[in-house]
């Protein structure tokens, strides 16, 4: 996603691409399971933890209902609007080092503070000073964005605009928020009736949904239809990359807390910063290193709660 920004991709496109390979690939396999598991008719027995077990074997609940389906769909828009956009346009901004870091800041905070408010887990002490550490790296690397910022403003003859890296810097904090309740959304869903693959399906297709008719306004047809070739590889790459990770993480969301999940996940943190350095000559200052350090350091420091999460039944 990084490399389409220095091609000039346009965002929205962009992202409408990689969201539709999972929506695809997904969609065809809820629709091959329904078929094939029509005519078996449910089991409306209870399972021993209050759920029922129609949820495993009836085609009619291969995607959820009512108040899950609702949320799904509600949390799927607003992360393709203020999650996915904006840390695409924030990648072309101040780069891959600061966009990452700084997004997994703000998830990891915001994931704690959803995980507990609102499903009831565990923080414990040493994982809000981890937090704290959080908070901190987002300030060092807002900092050091400017530098980021300037060097690809460079790249792209245009004129550095500080005021465009911090607002850069806070659109990656607030796509990480948004990731957050994202989790706690998924990990609400998929340790109730919901399985793993019915969660990315909904929340991409909210992604094709929201911003195809966008890239068909602001772009048109006909210039959809030319993009080149070597774009259309890397959208698909990122699709392919973003399935696999996406269906990696909701499975995850089974079986620990979200506070956890998401540190775990936040270890690309390391990874971002250096490819931004080493792939794309994004500029290693002593701001930039303390942040994406300080990052890690919490990431590392965040334990796992104590109690043992619900166990989740085969399917």
């Amino acid at each position: 996603m990084r490399q389409l920004t220095a091609v000039h991709c346009d965002t929205f496109w962009a992202v409408f691409n990689r969201e539709l390979v999972t929506t695809v690939v997904v969609g065809v396999w809820l629709l091959r399971r329904a078929v094939r598991l029509k005519g078996t008719g449910p089991i409306c027995a209870k399972h021993p933890s209050g759920r029922s077990a129609a949820n495993r074997t009836c085609p009619l609940s291969t995607l959820p209902a009512g108040r899950e389906l609702g949320l799904l769909l509600l949390v799927g828009l607003l992360i393709q609007v203020a999650g996915n956009v904006c840390v695409q346009w924030s990648l072309g901004v101040v780069g891959l080092a600061v966009t990452i870091p700084a997004m997994f800041g703000a998830m990891i905070t915001g994931g704690a503070v959803i995980g507990r408010v609102w499903l009831g887990e565990r923080v414990s002490g040493r994982s809000i000073m981890a937090i704290a550490m959080l908070l901190g790296s987002l300030a060092l690397l807002g900092v050091g964005a400017e530098a980021a910022g300037c060097s690809i403003a460079e790249a792209k003859a245009v004129t550095p605009n500080p005021l465009l890296m911090v607002l850069a810097v806070a659109a990656a904090g607030l796509a990480g928020t948004v990731y957050a309740l994202l989790s706690a959304v998924i990990r609400r869903s998929v340790t109730r009736n919901t399985t793993p693959a019915a969660a990315a399906f909904l929340v991409t297709l909210m992604g094709v949904v929201s911003l195809g008719p966008i890239c068909v306004y602001r772009l048109g047809v006909p210039a959809l239809l030319e993009t080149p070739v070597d774009q259309i590889i890397l959208m698909i790459a990122a699709g392919v990359f973003n399935l696999v990770a996406f269906l990696a993480i909701i499975h995850g969301l089974q079986r620990i807390t979200v506070v956890h999940a998401n540190a775990v996940n936040a270890s690309q943190v390391a990874m971002a910063a250096v490819a931004g350095m080493a792939l794309f000559a994004e500029p290693s200052t002593v701001w930039l290193l303390l942040g994406v350090c300080l990052t890690i350091f919490g990431i590392v420091w965040i334990d796992r709660p104590a109690e043992a999460v619900d166990e989740i039944p085969p399917p």
